[in-house]
């Protein structure tokens, strides 16, 4: 009876920590967004509006993988460089990526795909 009690205690606080991984992982993607939108909204004063909001996003974008992976100065440099529509195109596939393989598989990706696009484009 003890041992069914005990089991029954461990899986409740299993439960409860869960629970509570997972309210600080929510506040912690909230806090990254508000820092993304603060960080753009700086830039965007200083740079211009549409920018600013480029700067934005690549800003939230270096924050969120940072969470998941160490970023170099290269990989920071390639999210620099990257135009809006790449950009977009890496903001819809980060849920794909949580090693730095991850990351320049998709970074390789996208510069294909535009390569593509134009040869595609000259061939017709």
């Amino acid at each position: 009876m003890m041992d069914e009690k005990k089991m029954d205690f461990l899986r409740d606080t299993n439960l409860a920590l869960a629970r509570m991984r997972a309210k600080f992982d929510e506040r912690d993607e909230q806090v990254i967004y508000e820092k993304g939108i603060a960080k753009g909204k700086t830039i965007g004063k200083e740079k211009g509006i549409l920018e600013g909001k480029l700067e934005g996003q690549k800003m939230l974008v270096k924050l969120v993988l940072r969470q998941r992976m160490a970023l170099n100065e290269r990989e920071e440099k390639q999210i620099d460089e990257l135009d809006e529509e790449k950009l977009l195109d890496l903001i819809q596939s980060l849920d794909a990526i949580h090693t730095p393989e991850d990351f320049q598989r998709q970074i390789h990706d996208k510069a294909n795909q535009k390569v593509q696009m134009k040869q595609t484009v000259l061939n017709r």
